[in-house]
């Protein structure tokens, strides 16, 4: 699969790890062509998001991922779960699926991306918890623990030999942005050992992954 036309022209890579809600930290990674690291950046609001990608003047020659936000709001404790069984959200007048939180995944920022898709950037979904399989990541610990963090920050720094990353534990969005980016840099280098897929689409964006 060809995704990207001019892989040669391609010489930064933007990861971007987005939460589901503005009080939910989200962050920013740029990797060169030898994955070294050229930014790391917290963001928040959709605001700093926006701004962080409209003030990056290569984006031409950039791939950009962004993750695939969670939602937030979405029924999670058990009981509701059970009554949902019993109360069809879609058929109960009682349940009205007020800002789709019935669903998993976020749409924040969707109608932004899509913007930018439609002026030629090359910009595309990652999933996360793919990302970290292929890292060996996935399962070992619970999410976004300190020992989670830790491990997938461990990971980069010896597999990847990414000596930039501090012994210090970094943010985990910061750490979920990388991800994004190596993906992003794979892609480009046409690494023989990296075969990457199409997972899906989402709001109109395909879902690369491994």
């Amino acid at each position: 699969m060809n995704i990207i036309k001019d892989k040669d022209s391609k010489v930064s890579f933007i990861g971007i790890s987005l939460g589901g809600l503005s009080t939910i930290e989200s962050a920013a990674a740029i990797l060169d062509r030898n994955l070294n690291i050229i930014m790391l950046d917290k963001l928040f609001s959709m605001n700093d998001v926006k701004y962080f990608l409209n003030n990056f003047a290569g984006k031409q020659n950039s791939i950009i991922m962004i993750s695939i936000p969670e939602n937030e709001i979405m029924i999670s404790s058990k009981w509701k779960y059970n009554s949902r069984t019993y109360h069809p959200v879609n058929l109960n007048t009682h349940m009205l699926n007020r800002d789709d939180w019935t669903n998993r995944f976020s749409s924040r920022g969707s109608e932004y991306f899509n913007e930018l898709k439609e002026n030629g950037f090359d910009i595309f979904r990652f999933d996360i918890e793919n990302m970290k399989n292929f890292f060996g990541n996935g399962f070992a610990f619970r999410e976004r623990t300190p020992i989670d963090c830790k491990a997938l920050q461990d990971t980069l720094r010896i597999k990847y030999n990414m000596r930039e990353l501090p012994v210090n534990m970094l943010p985990i969005a910061q750490l979920e942005a990388i991800l994004g980016a190596i993906l992003a840099q794979k892609i480009a280098i046409s690494d023989n050992l990296f075969k990457y897929k199409k997972l899906g689409s989402f709001d109109n964006l395909e879902i690369l992954g491994i």
